[in-house]
């Protein structure tokens, strides 16, 4: 998990033009100033690099209810455990 949860952020910090500090589980998501051009490339990125299917709809809210990045980070694992 650990291996998993550092190449997640580095894709994320990648993208996160409006970030401003260190990036850690607690931040919050609409802290990152990920627009939905950023959430579709950070989702090609996971999928290349983490050799994951994230299934994702343009039409809805990518992060539904989560609201920091460790939310992001846990539901992106569950994924990978399927």
């Amino acid at each position: 998990m650990a291996e998993f949860e550092a190449s997640l952020m580095e894709i994320i910090k990648e993208h996160a033009v409006g970030l401003t500090g260190e990036l850690t589980r607690e931040t919050p998501i609409a802290d990152l100033g990920i627009d939905s051009f950023s959430v579709v490339e950070i989702i090609y990125e996971v999928e290349e690099k983490l050799d994951v299917e994230v299934p994702f709809n343009a039409n809805e809210n990518p992060f539904g209810d989560m609201t920091t990045v460790g939310d992001l980070i846990d539901a992106l694992d569950k994924l990978i455990k399927k």
